[in-house]
């Protein structure tokens, strides 16, 4: 089988440095793509155009594009030969396919964390938060962040807007190098600790002992599964009467959705699931907002959910 990785753009590169790492470039026979005369070459791999390739034994096409009508286009210019989705490697390499689209959001944020964070503190998407305006701020007014834990933190761009109203921050992520950098940002603020996960769990923290948990602008990319696995453990840290405020994915127009092939890296999710997804875990749902991302209208949802307090 000869993959042919159909994009040679910053994902369909990103893509194929990320097989590199899981030591599966082998199997890539090069990149398509109708800059092909331009660039010729990306790495050690050919980019070829599509007339060179046409009708080649053995060939299968990853689409690595994420724009729905560009990608439409592509698969239908190359109708009749094989064609498939990012996460369909996962079935050819045998690798678990919800770690193998968790491995690579992991990956592509660390290759491109620096521009990324750099840019999301700057005043105008602080404010998409911050701001009076803000959906999201006026249900976080709704936490008790007493003791509070944020999800996907990042390089803790929030943290200096709660350090004064705080008296206990637990900073969690995937990415060590996150956590590094938070912790040379912070100094050595006693009232913060640090947890650097495994993406889908919380097993390390205590049950019944935070006041709340929220996650901005990290969750829309997390597996459905996983989601489902952090809120069992949200529920069991968080005391009764606690809160989450959670910004995740609205995104089902495709099952296949996940970050290497949705609209802004969004995972499947809706609404509705969620919210099932939330009681299953033991929350009550307090509140839902359906809100639009940049030009994506409706593409993702913040939820307000409860751990409920039984007196028996």
């Amino acid at each position: 089988m000869k993959i042919v990785l159909y994009g040679a753009g910053k994902r369909g590169r990103a893509i194929y440095s990320f097989l590199k790492t899981q030591g599966l470039s082998e199997h890539v026979y090069g990149f398509c793509d109708k800059r092909g005369k331009e660039i010729r070459k990306i790495e050690d791999k050919p980019v070829y155009l599509l007339e060179d390739l046409r009708g080649g034994k053995d060939i299968v096409y990853c689409v690595t594009v994420i724009d729905r009508e560009v990608k439409e286009e592509i698969k239908s210019t190359i109708k009749g030969e094989k064609c498939i989705e990012f996460s369909d490697l996962a079935d050819i390499f045998n690798y678990d396919k919800v770690k193998f689209n968790r491995d690579f959001c992991a990956f592509y944020h660390i290759e491109n964390m620096d521009s990324y964070f750099q840019k999301a503190e700057t005043d105008n998407l602080a404010k998409v938060f911050w701001n009076s305006d803000s959906e999201f701020y006026r249900l976080f007014q709704k936490l008790d962040i007493t003791k509070v834990i944020e999800l996907g933190c990042g390089r803790g761009r929030h943290v200096p807007y709660i350090i004064s109203k705080s008296r206990d921050i637990t900073l969690v992520d995937i990415l060590q190098k996150n956590i590094d950098y938070c912790k040379e940002r912070f100094g050595e603020n006693q009232g913060i600790t640090y947890y650097k996960n495994t993406g889908f769990e919380l097993k390390a923290l205590k049950s019944d002992n935070y006041t709340a948990l929220y996650s901005y602008d990290a969750m829309v990319h997390f597996e459905l599964m996983d989601i489902y696995s952090y809120l069992t453990d949200i529920f069991r840290i968080l005391s009764a009467g606690g809160r989450a405020l959670l910004h995740h994915s609205n995104y089902h127009a495709d099952y296949k959705a996940g970050f290497s092939i949705a609209p802004q890296g969004r995972s499947f999710m809706s609404k509705e699931c969620f919210a099932y997804l939330a009681y299953r875990a033991g929350f009550t749902i307090l509140e839902q907002i359906i809100i639009d991302w940049g030009s994506d209208e409706r593409l993702d949802c913040i939820s307000l959910i409860e751990k409920p307090v039984y007196n028996l």
